[in-house]
């Protein structure tokens, strides 16, 4: 690594970049990040290399693409998880002399799919302590929670809940700024890596966030029923009907202002300390999130829309005082790059065109026979979509409306991009998709990992089963 300076890598799991202030959004849900925005670089054309948690955070943590790195889907009967003769950031800073730490709101990211790797303090979703080098860092309290860490995830079930996310959130910042606070005096560089959820479902954000927004404040009941009727929506039972899915936004909106105080805080240590400065500062989101703007059933996957895949990001260099945007696309994936460089400048790793992948379905209870996979090409203006079978789409980006006449050239030309992007990924053929349902792909026993029953509740609530 040509520089070493302290990184703090933040990603607001879910948050979409339509419901973001800095990015024009009518409501104040982002304050802080807006006043990132006034000392970073704001990238205008981010792209997740996958529209979901676990293939994207594979993909930042190891600089490839989910066709490189094999983690596409997660399945409780033998899920995909990183191999272990993948290095990880983590481990690649921790080599390099980095004191590395991780907090976890989201199940998929940490000792489930191997993504706690090199990192010497690791906290999960539900407080569990997977790794630990200091014992200065945790209390006493957060040994006790890692103790009981089950019972807590159980009690953080919907809708018959105990505790809130929050509870979990706001002791993971806690945490993450003890660390930072410890580390501040320290001579070595430091990774802090944080993944927040409340802008993924079910939301219960806090009545003065609702507050904030001059939002009409729910009853205690109301949550409970607004987050069944979405997760019975996300599970494709049933319609967000025009009043509730209105409301659910609401909720949305709220989930990021309260989440953006959290972020925040984390800011406001870094000036504190004396840190901020010469911080490189990356935030964003793993990808978007549908909530009723487009049919769960449409062809191709509503998962593909823009709004899933072009996703808010920040980059604050070490020594930057002043904002800029940047328009040219940014693959997530190069977050590996920016991170390792250090102090990188505005344009760097930005591209012409961006690609994405998708492989669905994206997780469940057991393996189904077949697994679609397909990919995305954009730049600016439009956006190409093929599957393995060869279907081929091209949508215009300014309203993300699927063209029902292509120009063949157009079209041929996309295609043809996306193909030079991806022929370096090797076994680019329907062969390889079709593995992708045999629940263990490579024989390595290391990649098939049964999923512990209350980690699997969690992921049913979240949606994913």
């Amino acid at each position: 690594m040509s520089n070493s300076p302290d990184v703090l890598f933040l990603v607001l799991d879910s948050l979409r970049m339509d419901r973001v202030s800095t990015y024009d959004h009518d409501r104040e849900t982002t304050p802080a990040l807006s006043t990132l925005a006034t000392y970073a670089t704001t990238y205008e054309n981010a792209f997740t290399p996958a529209p979901w948690t676990l293939p994207s955070h594979a993909s930042m943590f190891t600089g490839s693409f989910p066709s490189e790195h094999g983690v596409t889907n997660g399945f409780s009967d033998g899920m995909s998880r990183l191999e272990p003769s993948q290095s990880t950031l983590a481990e690649e800073l921790t080599a390099g002399g980095y004191r590395t730490a991780g907090f976890s709101n989201n199940p998929w990211v940490g000792q489930l799919s191997g993504l706690n790797r090199g990192f010497e303090e690791f906290v999960e979703w539900d407080l569990e302590i997977s790794s630990s080098t200091d014992d200065g860092i945790h209390t006493r309290r957060d040994e006790r929670h890692s103790r009981f860490h089950s019972a807590l995830g159980k009690a953080a079930r919907q809708p018959a809940f105990l505790l809130k996310r929050r509870f979990f959130t706001d002791s993971l910042v806690d945490r993450a700024k003890r660390w930072l606070t410890r580390r501040a005096d320290e001579d070595e560089p430091t990774f802090t890596f944080l993944n927040l959820m409340e802008a993924h479902s079910p939301y219960f954000p806090p009545k003065q966030a609702f507050a904030d927004l001059g939002l009409e404040t729910p009853n205690p009941i109301e949550p409970r029923i607004l987050n069944t009727k979405l997760l019975a929506y996300v599970m494709g039972k049933a319609n967000l009907d025009p009043e509730t899915r209105e409301r659910v936004m609401e909720y949305y909106d709220a989930s990021a202002r309260y989440q953006d105080s959290k972020v925040e805080e984390l800011f406001g240590l870094l000036q504190t300390e004396g840190l901020f400065d010469d911080t490189l500062v990356i935030v964003c989101a793993d990808h978007g999130k549908t909530l009723g703007d487009y049919p769960r059933d449409e062809h191709p996957p509503h998962y593909l829309r823009d709004i899933n895949l072009n996703v808010p990001l920040w980059i604050k260099r070490p020594g930057q005082q002043a904002g800029e945007t940047v328009d040219e696309p940014f693959e997530l994936v190069s977050l590996y790059d920016v991170v390792c460089d250090g102090n990188p400048s505005a344009g760097t790793y930005t591209r012409e065109t961006a690609i994405a992948e998708d492989f669905v379905p994206h997780a469940g209870r057991s393996t189904p026979e077949e697994i679609a996979r397909w990919r995305v090409v954009a730049d600016r203006e439009y956006k190409y979509v093929r599957n393995d079978a060869g279907e081929e789409h091209l949508y215009d980006r300014s309203t993300d409306v699927r063209q029902s006449r292509p120009d063949p050239d157009r079209l041929e030309a996309y295609g043809d991009a996306l193909s030079d992007r991806t022929r370096r990924f090797g076994a680019d053929d329907a062969e390889a998709t079709a593995d992708e349902g045999d629940g263990d792909r490579t024989g390595d026993e290391s990649r098939t990992n049964e999923i512990d029953s209350s980690v699997e509740a969690q992921l049913k609530d979240l949606g994913y089963m």
